[in-house]
């Protein structure tokens, strides 16, 4: 009987460590466990490119403000809007602040009496001003 179990078991080691490597389970499992909680976002969702959240942080933690900032990406069809991960429900929006993310200078010319705040290859943190 213990010959027909030891046969079983080792056909179920063998195919959990084919679906462990084929899944980078010990290699996530390292990344997990060594590296903090920002940097494992950005690795997933980008600093200044995809969703833009390594900047969008940058400029959160940078400029602590009494309101929300919008975040605009200028490729909507492909990267989502990082907004939500920052959106605190106690805080308004502002009008007179926006962070830009994957913007080049074609898409910059949508805003009118603008000033950069902060520039970081394509991301851009920038107050608009009202006429």
């Amino acid at each position: 009987m213990s010959k027909n179990i030891t046969p079983n078991i080792l056909s179920l080691l063998i195919i959990l460590l084919f679906i462990s490597t084929i899944f980078s389970f010990f290699l996530n499992t390292y990344k997990l466990t060594n590296q903090d909680y920002t940097n494992r976002m950005i690795s997933i969702y980008g600093d200044c490119s995809k969703e833009g959240y390594g900047f969008t942080e940058f400029i959160n933690s940078k400029y602590k403000s009494k309101f929300n900032y919008i975040v605009l990406n200028g490729k909507p069809n492909t990267f989502v809007s990082m907004q939500n991960l920052f959106f605190n429900k106690n805080k308004s929006f502002s009008q007179k602040f926006r962070i830009l993310i994957n913007y080049d200078d074609e898409l910059l010319k949508d805003f009118k009496n603008y000033k950069i705040i902060e520039n970081k290859n394509n991301c851009y943190f920038i107050e608009i001003f009202n006429d």
